[in-house]
């Protein structure tokens, strides 16, 4: 399992403040492409950071981590990933992005 971070001193990322966020957010997790995880990622991270049990946090980790080994940004380190996402980058297209500027370049 991964250490806990202290997250005392930051507030709770992105937490719903309307039912349309939280709409986006279940509507684009829903329509998730397993190579781009970023939507169930995105919606995933935003419970986590509100989760306050210990036991639910490591679950919702391992859910996250599971999805980013099974995409094209597992080349990223995963905390990283996980910033970029809470930063509202887009990982996956950036790592699509090398991976199709490294195909034609071999051609």
């Amino acid at each position: 399992m991964r250490p806990q971070a202290n997250r005392s001193d930051k507030e709770p990322y992105d937490i719903f403040t309307d039912e349309e966020e939280a709409k986006r957010l279940v509507m684009g997790a829903r329509d998730t492409d397993l190579d781009e995880p970023e939507p169930l990622v995105k919606l995933l991270l935003t419970i986590h950071d509100c989760a306050e049990e210990a036991k639910l946090k490591d679950f919702i980790y391992l859910l996250m981590r599971t999805a980013y080994r099974c995409s094209i940004v597992e080349s990223i380190d995963l905390q990283e990933y996980l910033e970029a996402i809470r930063q509202d980058q887009n990982p996956a297209g950036s790592a699509r992005a090398r991976l199709d500027g490294s195909h034609n370049s071999e051609g």
